[in-house]
């Protein structure tokens, strides 16, 4: 329907509903699928991203990585339905402030370790995704799942030991912290923005255009120069392709199975940094990667 301001909106009604045994095998393929289109997606920009910080500050560089990403898929936004609602609104709100904050942590991370050091956060946020989603979506996480993310958490984990060495032992913990919350959260609210109609480019574009006002005025990007915008709009693409994918596997099924699988992101940015230096993979990195592959296919056989 259309509102009094011309704006082509739609009812908001939640669609929940019991999955047959063909829609729930259907929902865990597309969760895992998208979950690890997503991880490598994540270990591109991961990389990208850390080349970055050597060209601009790290914080100033948020706010227009974010505007970048908002117009990847802005150009779309005339031909989708948009569905509003207070508590899509108070979502969209909580989506930004998550945004925000993971943004600041991932960054501070960049700007003092390696790309596989910074991607420790997010081979831990299955955990705080598992917390939010037993809270606010039980229907949509078993006990299958809880095992199989843990597995991959202890896994990644296993490989990324002593990853840090630039940051102070508390500077770390808490960015960590705050890094993977934000993240497993997010996708979580992702879930719930599925579940009240809201589509891919409405919950991508709402959230980072704010996001992107909200960083650019904590952190105006004075030294950010005009030639490396090239660059950085690449950078959007490949960022936009990483929430698409999370995205659209939140929405279609578990976000807990998606955000366990975008967790495997810091195994793919070792075996490129181990290609970089022309050498083989760490034993440790090679046994974490065995440890994950037993995670996933626990979530395949649940």
């Amino acid at each position: 329907m259309v509102d009094d301001t011309g704006t082509v909106c739609s009812p908001v009604t939640e669609r929940y509903h019991d999955a047959t045994p063909d829609e729930g095998a259907e929902a865990r393929v597309s969760a895992i699928l998208f979950g690890l289109l997503a991880a490598l997606a994540n270990a591109a920009q991961a990389l990208i991203s850390k080349e970055l910080t050597a060209r601009a500050p790290a914080r100033q560089l948020i706010g227009v990585l974010y505007a970048g990403n908002a117009l990847v898929l802005l150009p779309f936004a005339p031909f989708v339905v948009w569905t509003w609602s207070p508590m899509i609104v108070a979502l969209h709100v909580l989506s930004v402030a998550l945004m925000v904050v993971t943004a600041i942590c991932v960054w501070d991370l960049l700007d003092h370790g390696t790309a596989s050091a910074m991607t420790t956060a997010t081979a831990m946020s299955p955990i705080p995704a598992v917390l939010a989603a037993a809270l606010v979506l039980p229907a949509a996480i078993e006990s299958a799942h809880i095992v199989a993310a843990t597995i991959v958490v202890a896994g990644v984990l296993f490989a990324l030991a002593d990853a840090f060495g630039g940051l102070g032992r508390w500077g770390s913990a808490w960015r960590i912290a705050g890094a993977a919350t934000g993240t497993g959260i997010l996708t979580v609210v992702t879930r719930l923005l599925g579940d009240l109609n809201v589509g891919l480019v409405e919950t991508y574009v709402v959230r980072t255009a704010l996001a992107a006002v909200v960083c650019i005025a904590l952190f105006p990007p004075r030294d950010v120069a005009r030639r490396d915008i090239p660059r950085l709009l690449g950078r959007s693409v490949v960022v936009t392709a990483y929430f698409v994918f999370v995205i659209l596997g939140a929405q279609a099924g578990s976000p807990v199975v998606v955000q366990t699988l975008v967790a495997t992101t810091p195994l793919f940015v070792l075996a490129v940094e181990s290609v970089r230096r022309r050498s083989a993979p760490p034993r440790r990195a090679v046994a974490a990667a065995a440890i994950v592959v037993g995670g996933v296919i626990l979530i395949l056989m649940a």
